[in-house]
């Protein structure tokens, strides 16, 4: 009885991978790295890369000031305080509504997604970003079926784009 469970699980963990995709892990540090080159490769004259002068650690999740009211946020697995060791769970461009920046973080968001997705092309991007804010009001992302997938949430004083990552 038992052992069909087990079993029952594993292929239900099989299937997961099959739908969703899943990622390898990396740690803070690379991925805040790869988001800086996509953003000095593309955007360099008009958007700031994240900085540890501007980073502040709060409520074991790094927040990293990129323009007045627009922060990458980087939210651990598990925090430790060490960038190095602590894997990514999601990213998120966080943007305060009062912000002037919104157009920036549109294109930090793409910024964010080729960052945990290289392969991703524009257009594949730009359907993902769509997705998950028409997806938004059901609490629901928009998979890319290879390993991420896209959040968009709306508040009162604040939006967000979400990169998720799955790991094997």
């Amino acid at each position: 009885c038992g052992k069909s469970k087990v079993e029952d699980a594993k292929k239900d963990l099989e299937e997961s991978y099959e739908k969703y995709g899943f990622v390898e892990k990396e740690n803070v540090d690379v991925l805040v790295a790869k988001f800086n080159t996509q953003v000095m490769e593309n955007d360099s004259s008009s958007l700031n890369p994240a900085s540890k002068d501007y980073l502040t650690e709060e409520n074991n999740q790094y927040w990293y000031g990129l323009l007045d009211g627009v922060y990458l946020v980087v939210v651990p697995k598990t925090y430790t305080g060490d960038k190095n060791v602590d894997i990514v769970d999601y990213m998120l461009i966080y943007v305060n509504k009062t912000s002037k920046y919104g157009d920036a973080a549109n294109t930090y968001a793409k910024h964010l997604i080729k960052a945990n997705y290289n392969e991703a092309t524009d257009t594949e991007i730009d359907a993902l970003l769509e997705e998950a804010k028409i997806n938004s009001t059901t609490g629901k992302t928009a998979y890319n079926g290879k390993g991420i997938s896209v959040g968009y949430l709306d508040n009162n004083d604040y939006y967000q784009y979400q990169v998720l990552r799955f790991y094997k």
